[in-house]
């Protein structure tokens, strides 16, 4: 049967409802090294972890698998290749895809095969009868051919993927864009950013908030939306 993108979001929706209220199930996060979690956490939680803790600890879901496929350096052309190894052979009941930073280095010649190639990962995630939950990708400063003009076309990129394939879509880069005008800062909240482009721990715990609160697992009073991490914690000194 052929759904519209409409009726794509709609059935989504409801089967994320009906997966965190049913058996156990398998989670796979797809994505570079920020979903990979490495080094500029510093010893504390990536989100994925946090969003383990959450699902798995706090939810009760014990039989849940969780599992971090991130890359560090990857794109989504190294992705399309290893799909099967990085998701497919878990018959994955939720694929959550976050890519960007890396491929923003190919600059604005880049957002078309970008976008083309997210639609495979899309497809392909729907093949293996997975439900899909695409990211945008947190800010980045000017820095090695990275920019944060460079990474708003590509954030725009995974929107508008995310709007044609009918794709639940969780919005770091405008949670980090709105959360910054706040502050007064330019890009992102400072503390937030470990380097120029890798979030630290709190910016891995404002990625967690944003996740959980587009999938309607946020709560304010458990121990892994309240939690209170220092700005300080992996940030640049």
């Amino acid at each position: 049967m052929d759904f519209t993108a409409d009726e794509y979001a709609r059935r989504d929706a409801d089967r994320l409802r009906e997966i965190l209220a049913g058996p156990p199930v398998t989670w796979v996060f797809l994505g570079d090294s920020i979903t990979q979690g490495v080094t500029h956490t510093h010893g504390h939680r990536g989100y994925v972890e946090h969003f383990a803790e959450r699902v798995r600890g706090e939810l009760g879901r014990r039989g849940d698998a969780v599992i971090n496929s991130g890359v560090s350096g990857a794109t989504t052309e190294d992705l399309l290749p290893e799909f099967h190894w990085r998701a497919g052979r878990f018959a994955p009941d939720v694929v959550f895809v976050m890519f960007g930073t890396n491929d923003i280095l190919a600059g604005e010649d880049g957002v078309r095969g970008f976008r083309y190639r997210l639609d495979q990962i899309v497809q392909r995630s729907r093949d293996v009868g997975a439900t899909v939950v695409l990211q945008t990708p947190p800010p980045v400063l000017e820095e090695g051919g990275r920019s944060p003009h460079l990474l708003a076309l590509y954030a725009d990129a995974v929107r508008e993927v995310a709007r044609d394939l009918g794709v639940l879509v969780v919005d770091h880069s405008g949670a980090w864009a709105s959360a910054a005008g706040d502050a007064g800062d330019d890009v992102a909240p400072a503390g937030w950013l470990d380097d120029a482009f890798h979030p630290g721990a709190r910016g891995h715990h404002e990625l967690t908030l944003t996740l959980l609160s587009t999938l309607g697992i946020s709560d304010r009073t458990s121990d892994v939306c309240s939690l209170q991490v220092d700005d300080a914690v992996g940030a640049p000194a």
